[in-house]
């Protein structure tokens, strides 16, 4: 059974909902100010200059995971998890320079989040987009049309990473496939650089062949890579009571591999090559498509990475179906201890070559709608995700499932205050060490989360 919301949860939910009800009562519209001002900027630049955004806060508070050195990752988080601005600025009428301006803040102690920045600031993506065919005077209706996109681009790979703002979703939480194989997320405590974005060129081509779009997105890249001699370098120590802290490799999967976004070079000098071909009907509002990757992860260039994933979208203006899949197989030495712990050697230990898999599936639908055009909704969501980012070891705290449900009510235009509650089952959990039990680890891990989200 679920525990019930704590008194901090409590208010903040109290306070979003009087929020939310005041300017409803009101018809206040907040963002039209910041959509005016956007315009204007359009405008004054006859058309040169495209600016929207969006910003979320939220409050999320775990219950069963355990207890770190340096952080308690089970106290409540209270951040502004997102604020951003994107701008298109077109140099000619074939060539668009696009970018993205992501900040953040921090309101928790640090003993809850661990960051030492309460502020964060950086350019998520930035690339220039080529339009070939209009540069050339193709003929498009023969060819289709062809753009090439240099850069930091956002790779293409599945569907989420590139339609990744929070409010183009319903859940504020990443599934599995999008977090920890795909990294478009880095871990919960640390909110910055959302999408999966790298130095590189993408080809992207597309035409209509009479029943629907087909496209078609190739990008050679830096790609993932890390400097040690295992892929999945992500270390902890916990804190169980007594004098011992074990530091154990937690294995979680691929988000700490990506490069930083100022980062212009790769753990290698060899390229990494990613591709997605999806298919959008005219007759139904489906999109389906395959996604792969390949590159070597590592300094010697010996250790290969390579990814396969499906995704499948179904979206309605009530209700939508989505879902990925992706499988992730990695080349790796057997018998590596990056961590050099011998009390948990059987823990930190690579055991050689290994695959990864992720899934989920996600169904939204308006249970509730109002106002004269229908703008004002409240949306139901569920969704199941599986994950197992273990190497072959008997216990990894990322091999577990997760279900989540989750309201989303949109209050006024563009404004929406979400709530979502999951529980997730550790597979395997008999095997857990002790000390990770004796810090706080449970089978059962619960996170409640709720968010304000308002975009122009």
């Amino acid at each position: 059974m679920i525990k019930p919301f704590s008194s901090q949860l409590f208010r903040f939910c109290s306070l979003l909902i009087v929020f939310g009800t005041t300017f409803n009562s009101q018809a206040a519209d907040p963002m039209g100010a910041v959509s005016e001002w956007a315009d204007s900027v359009r405008e004054s630049t006859d058309g040169r200059i495209n600016l929207s955004g969006y910003v979320n806060a939220h409050y999320m508070k775990h219950e069963g995971l355990p207890e770190f050195l340096t952080r308690d990752p089970n106290l409540p988080l209270v951040q502004i998890r997102e604020a951003s601005i994107f701008a298109d600025v077109v140099i000619t009428d074939n060539i668009l320079f696009s970018t993205e301006l992501e900040t953040s803040y921090d309101f928790s102690d640090e003993e809850a989040s661990g960051r030492e920045d309460k502020f964060e600031s950086l350019f998520n993506y930035y690339y220039m987009d080529l339009d070939i065919a209009g540069i050339f005077d193709w003929d498009t209706d023969e060819i289709g049309s062809v753009n090439i996109r240099a850069g930091r681009v956002l790779v293409p790979f599945l569907q989420y990473n590139e339609n990744k703002p929070n409010f183009k979703q319903s859940l504020m939480s990443q599934p599995f496939t999008a977090w920890q194989l795909a990294p478009v997320n880095n871990v919960a405590a640390s909110f910055k650089q959302f999408g999966w974005s790298d130095l590189g060129v993408v080809l992207d081509w597309s035409k209509d062949v009479g029943a629907g779009i087909v496209n078609i997105k190739t990008s050679a890249i830096n790609g993932l890579g890390v400097d040690g001699p295992v892929l999945d370098t992500t270390v902890v120590t916990l804190n169980p009571p007594g004098m011992m802290k074990p530091t154990v490799r937690v294995r979680d999967g691929l988000h700490n591999a990506r490069a930083d976004w100022n980062d212009n070079t790769d753990s290698n000098g060899e390229l990494a090559f990613s591709a997605k071909v999806s298919f959008a009907f005219f007759a139904m509002p489906l999109n389906i498509g395959v996604s792969w990757y390949s590159g070597a992860w590592d300094e010697n260039e010996d250790h290969n990475l390579t990814m396969k994933g499906i995704h499948v979208d179904y979206i309605m203006p009530k209700w939508h179906i989505k879902g990925e899949t992706v499988v992730a197989d990695v080349e790796q030495t057997a018998g590596v201890d990056p961590v050099g712990v011998m009390m948990t050697a059987g823990i930190n230990t690579s055991s050689g070559d290994y695959t990864m898999t992720a899934s989920y599936i996600e169904g939204a639908y308006n249970v509730f709608e109002y106002g004269n055009s229908n703008k004002n909704y409240v949306k139901l969501i569920v969704r199941y995700d599986r994950v197992n980012t273990n190497d072959e070891v008997m216990f990894t705290p990322f091999n577990r499932s997760r279900n989540t449900i989750g309201l989303e009510w949109q209050f006024i235009n563009n404004i929406k205050l979400r709530y979502e509650s999951q529980r997730h089952t550790l597979e395997d959990f008999d095997n857990a060490p002790q000390p990770f039990i004796d810090a706080g680890g449970e089978e059962t891990v619960r996170m409640n989360m709720l968010s304000i989200i308002a975009n122009f």
